[in-house]
């Protein structure tokens, strides 16, 4: 199975360079007594991720249908601490494809370092995807297809009745796509 999420933890660095940018913001805003002189300053930030652990092996799924795991998660779990993102995402290897869902908040650790921590596993944080689910699907085809699942399942009296809707994000973290959103 090809772990997207190897590791204990993922350190991403981010460095942001302004020299494109600085001259047109500056220009016409210069000082008469300016030498023309541009500084530009590279920033490192640092983000430090906990790892989601794949699921385990032969994992079997209680669950008939992706929307019978989400309600069953509305009703069987509640989260001890308030939780700004839940991230969905998608272990994929050739024979299997399985949803997991997490609770993340992020913590400032100074001015260029934060953490995103893991403070919410549901008990049936993953849901085996059925064969027949995504036999036919191509990769993209198979994400478009989970995503408006879960767009939909977001529209739901279930979920904006959920802990879900306390968050400030949802996300299917696997493409990207912002599931809901607060704002």
């Amino acid at each position: 199975m090809v772990n997207l999420f190897q590791g204990k933890t993922t350190i991403r660095n981010f460095i942001f360079i302004s020299l494109i940018i600085l001259p047109f913001m500056a220009s016409g805003q210069r000082p008469t007594n300016d030498s023309g002189k541009i500084i530009v300053k590279d920033l490192e930030f640092e983000v430090v991720e906990d790892d989601i652990e794949p699921p385990p092996p032969n994992l079997t799924s209680k669950f008939k249908t992706l929307q019978d795991w989400l309600l069953n998660i509305c009703d069987k779990d509640k989260p001890g601490k308030p939780i700004a993102t839940y991230k969905f995402g998608l272990f994929e290897s050739p024979n299997d494809n399985t949803l997991v869902l997490v609770g993340v908040n992020t913590y400032d650790e100074g001015k260029y370092r934060s953490i995103n921590r893991i403070e919410f596993e549901p008990k049936n944080m993953y849901f085996k995807l059925p064969k027949t689910y995504y036999e036919s699907l191509n990769r993209e085809q198979l994400l478009d297809t989970l995503a408006s699942q879960l767009k939909d399942f977001a529209k739901t009296e279930k979920f904006k009745n959920s802990f879900f809707t306390k968050a400030s994000v949802v996300v299917f973290e696997t493409n990207g796509q912002t599931i809901w959103s607060k704002h």
